[in-house]
């Protein structure tokens, strides 16, 4: 008997109605929307509670304390992971990076930061101001959500991004709810507005790739596991699998 209905090999109707096979996959189409639907729902009320949440505020509070009283500032949450594989050990070491930033045409202020607790406690580990004048590259994309910044050396200072949302939830790989698509879209504006000011004053490149590697040059892409400059704000290792 040939079936009315086939997928993936399977006969899902066939001239007596629907199979057992047809019924399964049914149900498991059921399930899939609702899992997913729940995981969006989650998804939603993190992006949501992140334009408002306490570590939001928190983040403006440890800019606020860095930036001279009256200077105006964009003040957003930034953060940087890396990924390093150790074969032979048989485990990755994956090194985060998280900061609070304000910064406007002339100059970044960068607040590095520990996160404790699942974002209930978050504390300044010191600040930095860096001058656009002082910088002797600047590396990213354009409209890109990260950056390289370089001294007049070429030494690398660090490197970060700054996400529209950041969210804890089910698919969250942050610990703390931000949302802040206004400061991201700052940010993207910084960035391409400090490479051309920066790298033209400098006579320099950017590639807009990591370490400013060229296009084919994977291992220097990925080879620095070290956000120099900056130590790093926390550190977990994994099994391979």
């Amino acid at each position: 008997m040939i079936g009315l209905l086939n997928i993936g090999g399977m006969e899902l109707i066939d001239e007596n109605g629907i199979t057992t096979d047809g019924i399964i996959f049914v149900v498991v189409l059921i399930l899939f929307v609702v899992v997913f639907s729940i995981f969006m729902f989650i998804d939603f009320l993190h992006k949501k509670k992140g334009g408002d949440s306490r570590e939001k505020k928190r983040i403006e509070e440890l800019v606020l304390q860095a930036v001279p009283a009256g200077e105006k500032v964009t003040t957003a949450y930034a953060s940087w992971l890396t990924v390093e594989s150790l074969p032979t050990k048989g485990k990755r070491i994956y090194r985060y990076w998280w900061f609070a930033i304000g910064f406007n045409h002339e100059r970044i202020y960068i607040v590095p930061i520990a996160i404790s607790n699942n974002g209930e406690k978050i504390d300044s580990k010191g600040s930095v101001c860096i001058e656009r004048s002082q910088l002797g590259l600047v590396n990213g994309r354009k409209n890109g959500n990260w950056v390289e910044l370089y001294d007049k050396s070429q030494k690398k200072i660090c490197t970060m991004r700054v996400e529209a949302y950041n969210t804890k939830g089910i698919a969250g790989t942050h610990m703390v709810d931000i949302a802040q698509p206004e400061e991201a879209k700052a940010f993207r504006e910084f960035v391409s507005l400090w490479m051309n000011m920066v790298n033209s004053t400098n006579g320099v490149q950017a590639t807009g790739f990591m370490n400013n590697a060229r296009a084919l040059d994977i291992k220097s892409q990925y080879g620095n596991p070290a956000n120099t400059g900056f130590a790093a704000s926390a550190q977990s290792e994994r099994k391979y699998k």
